[in-house]
């Protein structure tokens, strides 16, 4: 299990389906927060994106909230096929949050 995030960046092994999913609702939460604000400088969305993008193992502690925020956003009208890795990798979110 990884441990808990707090200021060090965290492990978070996405197969490549959670990935995906992580990656769709990334986009999802992105393109709603810049429909609600044109004004904001910058999204941290965009920086948990190109971490999912990275194929990378490490997260930094605002991504992986970006991440979980955005996930529990998607799953709640997620296309079927998406909905267990999209859980999967909810639990592996949260796992490293607690």
């Amino acid at each position: 299990m990884p441990a808990p995030v707090r200021d060090r960046p965290t492990v978070l092994s996405f197969t490549r389906e959670e990935a995906w999913v992580a990656h769709v609702a990334l986009l999802a939460q992105l393109r709603a927060a810049v429909d609600a604000d044109d004004s904001k400088p910058d999204y941290p969305e965009v920086d948990a994106l190109d971490a999912v993008e990275a194929d990378s193992d490490r997260f930094e502690p605002q991504h992986v909230r970006v991440i979980r925020d955005a996930l529990v956003s998607y799953l709640g009208d997620a296309p079927v096929r998406d909905r267990a890795p999209g859980r999967d990798a909810l639990q592996a979110v949260n796992a490293a949050l607690h």
